[in-house]
Parts: C-alpha cells; structure tokens; sequence
C-alpha cells in the first residue's frame, strides 16, 4: 500500500508540473490593461501546488487510514492550481504578437507540420503490427492522430477548412477513443465507477479539466475584448471559425457587465468533452488504486498522473510556460515562443493535442490490460 502511495504522489506531483505546460491562450483584447498584476495568480498557482502536495503527505502520514478525506484535500488544491493558471493567462499583460516574432519563418510550418504528422501515423501502423498486431485498434488511433496533425498541410490544396475529411477526423475521433476504451477497459472502469469516492472525484477532476481547457483554448474569458470591431454591450452572434480544422458555425456572445465572453462550436464541445472524459477516467482510476482499490487483472497506471494532465489544446494555443516566461522577463521576450502556438499553420498546438489523446487513452488502455 505504501509503494502505491508513494507512487501515485509522485505521479500527481508530476501532474503539477506538466499543468504549467498546458497551451493557453490570452483571450483578452489590446484595448485596455488587466484588472490585477499577472504575478497574483502565480501565487494562487503556487498555493494550488503546495495544498495538493501537503493533502498527499498527510494521506501518506497523518490520514493513512482517511485517504478519501485526503483524495478532497488534493481536488481542492487542483482546483485552486487550475484557477491561478487561468489566472496568469487572463492577467497576460501580452496586448499584440506580431508575425516578425515568429522563431521560426512561416514556410517552414507547412513541411514540419506534413512531416510531424506522416512520421506519427507511419509509427503507429508500425509499432501496432509489430507489438499488438492483434489489436488493430491500436495501430488504428495513432494512424487517426496523425492524420489530425498533417491534415492542414496535406489537405492545404484541397479546401482543406471546408473538407468533408476534416469533420470526419473531427467527429470519428472520439468515437475511435470510445471503442478503444470499450474494448480494453470497459470492466476494470466499471469497477472503478462503482467506487463512490474514485467516481466523484473523476468527475470532479473532469470537469475541472473541461473548464481549464475552455479558458486556455479562448472558448471562455473573464477579460473580453475591447476595441475596433468589437460591438458595444451585450450580445449573442453566430460567427465561422476554424477550429478544429474546419469551419464549424459557433455562438459567441459577450456579457460586458458581468464582466464574461465566450465562443462554442459543436467542434469545440467534441474537442473538449473528448479531453475532459479522457481526464476524468484517468483521475477516477488513480483515485480508486490510492485508495487500495486495486483488483486482479488490471494494471497499476504507470504513465501516471501526468498524463491526466498532459499538454492538450488546438493551434491557436499558447503554452501557460509562455506566461511563465511572461512574468520572468517581459511580454517582448516571451513573443517568440508564444508565437508558435498563436498561429494556426504551426503543428506544436496540434502535437500537444494528440499527445495528450495519446497518453491518456494509453493510460486507460493500459489500466485494463
């Protein structure tokens, strides 16, 4: 029980760190200055840490025997850490990122992203025939992960934003995840969910992941745009956006008074609710095997914790690090590589996503093995 105890803090504390690496985007516009210094959401953030490491300690210590009352002790820290990092993305004084910024030059995007995607999908065919050929399955969602990271480029001659190919990636990739997991998890989660306090807090960690990922993908803010082009008051529109992809028609509205503005679109929601699901397993298994609620037939989730909270967002992320780098040295200097998530034709947005949809499912994939 220790082993697994201290295995699975280690594992959440890595989950802390990896949390600063989450894509983010300043969702506010160039019109006027944030409300508070970027620098006292850092400090929430840092509280968030520091209570999820003591609620593991004590569950280690003080509370072996009452783990459940620690398990609450690390949600509450988690959700403290996840508003102090939509804080520091909020609280960005970042106002413009110009192009001349870019690390790297435009054209380049185009064969990095192609390549990126090819070597994903080419990979997964083969390391599925040559480790699991008898589960194609396998192969199958990585070929898919790649194909959404070489899609913009490969399909770029195609209509690539208007291609039916695209809403089939978009929509055919949550299902893939959702028959992987049918397959090869279906009954170890079943026990999982049975178990009251693994359930809520997977659901809790869910849909904390949900929201953090609205508010770091732009769908959410606190801070709304100000400035030409944006109407005055309150207002609910129907507008086109691009992502993920393609086009979807979105709602977005904005609620100055409040102060709160957003933007959804069915592409998004699947984008989300596919990553938000993927978390809240993940935290309902570790949550179940902390509490000694392992079974036979199943397998301690080694990639850990980290993959609850692995890199995930669309291209027209920025990575929280950046925000980071923010506060560190200045807007100027955090340019560059803020740069690389904000523009739509880099393939690093699109490679923290699978990523993530790799690991987590992987985890889960695993856990049932």
């Amino acid at each position: 029980m220790e082993s697994n105890a201290g295995a699975w803090s280690s594992r959440l504390l890595v989950s802390l760190a990896a949390i600063g690496t989450l894509p983010v985007v300043s969702a506010h516009g160039g019109g006027h200055a944030p409300p508070y210094p970027q620098r006292l959401a850092l400090v929430v953030l840092f509280a968030g840490v520091a209570v999820v490491g003591g609620s593991v300690l004590l569950g280690r210590t003080a509370l072996e025997r009452r783990r459940t009352l620690a398990l609450w002790g690390v949600f509450a820290g988690l959700f403290v850490a996840a508003a102090g990092a939509v804080g520091l993305v909020q609280l960005s004084p970042v106002q413009t990122i110009r192009a001349s910024r870019a690390p790297l030059g435009r054209e380049w995007y185009r064969p990095l992203t192609l390549a990126a995607g090819t070597v994903i999908a080419v990979g997964s065919f083969v390391a599925g025939r040559l480790k699991w050929p008898e589960r194609p399955r396998y192969a199958g969602l990585g070929m898919a992960l790649g194909a959404w990271v070489a899609y913009p480029a490969a399909m770029g001659a195609f209509g690539a934003r208007t291609h039916p190919l695209g809403y089939l990636l978009v929509l055919g990739l949550p299902l893939g995840v959702g028959y992987l997991l049918w397959r090869d998890a279906r009954e170890p989660l079943s026990w999982v969910v049975r178990d009251r306090p693994a359930r809520w807090f997977g659901v809790g960690t869910g849909v904390l992941a949900g929201l953090f990922f609205a508010f770091s993908m732009g769908m959410l803010t606190f801070v709304p745009e100000h400035g030409v082009g944006v109407p005055d008051g309150a207002f609910v529109v129907t507008v086109p956006v691009a992502n993920p992809l393609v086009y979807w028609t979105a709602v977005e509205f904005n609620f100055p008074q409040v102060p709160f503005a957003g933007v959804f679109s069915l592409g998004m929601l699947l984008q989300i609710g596919l990553v938000a699901t993927l978390v809240g397993l993940n935290g309902a298994v570790i949550a179940y095997q902390w509490r000694g609620g392992a079974r036979p037939g199943t397998t301690e989730v080694t990639s850990g914790t980290a993959a609850v909270a692995a890199p995930n967002a669309c291209c027209c992320c920025g990575p929280i690090i950046s925000e980071l780098a923010v506060v560190s040295v200045g807007p100027s200097a955090a340019a560059p590589l803020y740069w690389l998530f904000v523009d739509l034709s880099s393939p690093v947005g699109a490679l923290f996503f699978v990523a993530s949809v790799a690991l987590l499912a992987g985890n889960l994939a695993w856990f049932g093995v």
